[in-house]
């Protein structure tokens, strides 16, 4: 380039344009596809084009439609602008942003007249950075949002098509567009029913349907409701297939506009399934989270909770600076000020009251080099470790071990899945496993409390019984009654304690069934049923000698995406730990009760919550958009978690607990968590073995199982969620309708 002129204004001034041809009113006269003038290698475009005095976005489309024509002029060809197919509405009425408030641009500064009469200095000061903001937010944001993925303007243009040719009537839908998460404009559709059968054959709904025929044929939510009304679950598997931009993410982002993003691989932060995702990012901006198609466990799926909740750590009231309580409020305070409080504190605390006066709270979101950097940190301090999250196994005085023996994925080729007061909102994709598994054979029976409303509708059997152990110690008498029965260590004591009890016919036909398979399996959430009826479950197992095999076995669905990694790092206590306990160093957990009675609590959080509200210390956490690590998901699976956007906090969680250490002199050997993984490496046999996205140690069998009594228990026995976002993502998504 020899030359740019970078001019702005109403009309040309020609002078230097000497040989370029000129319009009637002194403009510059150019090819309308090429943009070159009658002087070879001179472009134009913009005002001074053709006499095309316009607004600003018009030249600046110039420029864009002009590049590639002299880039390709440059490198020796000439080539013409060819007009790509798109869309162009000349409907668009005021009456279409009636919901906007109408807004002035903001007044620019200048000098006064008294200030600017002798001095050529700048009159108009121009915007400051707040008021350029402004202005910029007054756009009405134009461009579908689905740009860069549809599949219509994509296929429209590389085989040019004509739509003129096949010019006709045109149906337009009214439509209400209510949902929180999903943006809904049939006037978009193509009616492929791509939605329509995702929604009932993946996911077994049924939210969406086809109404009327022929040319008035619409895609519209069940019995014509609203799509909060309909069933729909959230998952946003419609948005997934939907090829053009009927079906679209309601972005959480300001503006929303048409934006082509970064992709990174990550793993959903929510349940203990571990649906690996793409995390959409333009800058450090959090855009979507989309499924995984070749993801290891989902393979495709997601749940509303990783689907829409991937921004719940910068939502509105993220926590930005660290707080300390004054005079009965919170108020701002440095990092360095919040980390001597704090370590300060839990030394007088310790010295006063015994080190076993100091506890160390952490969440199973936390990734485990996070929870890792956190243990250490309580070892330096000498603090307990707990997670009120944890419920004590029921599995490990029966098996020896805390862990699910057996994989998600061997559900799909076992013959019997015994699914134990299972919430299918708990874990809507392992509902989705069980739906697969039975429509490849698998007799999936569900046993649940009398008061569970009615939602596997693919069951082959379904039994309603007491919210107690009953039931299922009728099925443990009939299983170790018969001549199959497995005669494991305590079998004698396990078999006097059955005495008492008569089977009934639900009772029989459950255990002949299961007993009747040459591979069964059975099912539970660990968070939602009672750690008595855990230990029968496994008692059940093991004296069928279902256990220890693939597709033969037990799926202990834990409460969160890293509980199993916990469990693994040796953080098994749970609130019972909290005996005696004065202070408590919280990180990422809010666990509503617990706290009273405390000298002493710090929170280390993404939000105020109720429990940060009582603290006396509050320290801005992070969320997993912006960490890099592992999580070890409930089949004991390393899953990869990578840092996608930056969050605007000065320390991050693992940062937090190595910063209280070096206030105790003792200095963390890591620079990032790459480090801390090394460390895990030398010092965990169980994770240097590890591989991610694989199970690490395969089917678990027990060395030597041990059958245990159980006396009486509940049967469903919800845990309370600590996991603050997880918690805001429930009450964000809609409550579907019982399935």
């Amino acid at each position: 380039v020899d030359n740019v002129v970078l001019a702005i204004g109403q009309a040309v001034a020609p002078d230097g344009f000497d040989g370029v041809e000129r319009t009637r009113k002194k403009g510059l006269v150019c090819d309308a596809d090429t943009f070159m003038t009658s002087l070879e290698g001179v472009f134009v475009g913009g005002d001074c084009a053709n006499d095309k005095i316009t607004v600003a976005i018009e030249a600046i489309a110039d420029a864009h439609k002009s590049c590639d024509i002299v880039d390709a002029y440059l490198a020796g060809e000439i080539i013409r602008y060819e007009k790509p197919y798109t869309v162009e509405r000349l409907d668009v009425t005021e009456k279409e942003y009636e919901d906007r408030e109408r807004e002035c641009r903001p007044k620019m500064g200048q000098l006064s007249p008294e200030e600017r009469k002798d001095n050529f200095t700048e009159v108009v000061f121009g915007y400051t950075d707040e008021q350029a903001a402004a202005d910029a937010m007054r756009c009405l944001e134009c461009g579908c949002g689905d740009y860069f993925e549809c599949k219509l303007y994509d296929f429209a243009n590389k085989y040019d098509v004509k739509p003129e040719r096949i010019a006709g009537d045109k149906n337009s839908i009214e439509y209400e567009d209510e949902h929180p998460f999903i943006v809904r404009d049939p006037n978009k559709c193509i009616l492929c029913g791509l939605c329509v059968r995702a929604c009932d054959e993946v996911m077994g709904i049924g939210a969406l349907g086809l109404v009327d025929r022929g040319f008035d044929t619409v895609v519209k939510p069940t019995l014509e409701k609203s799509l909060t009304e309909s069933g729909c679950i959230s998952c946003g598997q419609c948005v997934s297939v939907c090829p053009t931009g009927a079906l679209q993410e309601r972005l959480s982002i300001v503006k929303s506009v048409p934006l082509e993003t970064e992709e990174t691989d990550t793993t959903c932060p929510y349940c203990s399934v571990g649906c690996s995702l793409h995390l959409e990012t333009y800058g450090d901006m959090l855009v979507k989270a989309v499924p995984d198609n070749m993801g290891a466990v989902n393979k495709g799926l997601l749940c509303g909770r990783g689907r829409f909740g991937f921004d719940c750590a910068e939502l509105e009231g993220k926590l930005m600076h660290p707080m300390v309580k004054k005079n009965g409020g919170l108020e701002e305070v440095d990092y360095h000020d919040a980390l001597i409080i704090t370590a300060k504190k839990v030394q007088s605390i310790a010295a006063r009251c015994g080190r076993d006066a100091v506890a160390v709270a952490v969440s199973d979101r936390y990734t485990n080099e996070e929870a890792y950097a956190v243990k250490k940190m309580a070892e330096v301090i000498g603090a307990r470790v707990l997670s009120f999250n944890n419920r004590k196994s029921g599995l490990a005085p029966v098996l020896g071990f805390d862990a699910s023996p057996n994989t998600i994925d061997e559900m799909l080729s076992t013959e019997v899945i015994l699914a134990v007061g299972f919430d299918w909102t708990e874990n809507p994709v392992i509902r989705i496993k069980l739906k697969q598994a039975a429509e490849g054979g698998a007799k999936v029976i569900l046993i649940d409390p009398a008061d569970s409303e009615p939602h596997i509708g693919f069951a082959y059997k379904t039994v309603y019984t007491k919210n107690g152990v009953g039931f299922l110690k009728e099925i443990a008498k009939v299983i170790a009654s018969g001549d199959k029965a497995v005669k494991a260590d305590g079998f004698d004591a396990f078999a006097a304690d059955l005495a008492h009890v008569t089977p009934g016919e639900d009772a029989k036909a459950v255990a002949d069934i299961y007993l009747g398979a040459k591979k069964a399996m059975i099912v539970f959430q660990q968070n939602l049923i009672s750690t008595a009826a855990a230990t029968l479950l496994a008692d059940i197992a093991v004296v069928s000698g279902h256990i220890g095999a693939p597709r033969n076995g037990i799926l202990q669905v834990k409460a969160k995406n890293n509980s199993q990694g916990l469990v693994d790092l040796g953080i098994t206590d749970g609130a019972e730990a909290m005996n005696g306990v004065k202070a408590l160093l919280l990180f990422g957990e809010d666990p509503g009760a617990g706290v009273e009675g405390l000298d002493f609590l710090m929170v280390c959080d993404t939000h105020l919550t109720n429990t940060a509200k009582k603290a006396d210390i509050v320290i801005p956490g992070t969320g997993f958009a912006s960490a890099d690590g592992t999580f070890t998901n409930t089949e004991r699976r390393l899953q990869n978690v990578r840092c996608a956007a930056e969050e605007e906090v000065e320390l991050s969680n693992w940062e937090v607990a190595s910063e209280i250490a070096r206030v105790y002199e003792v200095e963390f050997p890591w620079d990032d968590t790459a480090d801390i993984s090394r460390e895990m490496d030398a010092l965990m046999p169980g994770y240097r073995i590890a591989e991610p996205g694989k199970v690490t140690g395969g089917v678990l069998a027990p060395d030597k199982s041990a059958l245990v009594v159980v006396s009486e228990g509940a049967l469903s026995d919800k845990l309370r969620l600590t996991d603050h976002l997880m918690n805001m993502i429930d009450e964000r998504l809609p409550k579907p309708a019982a399935l």
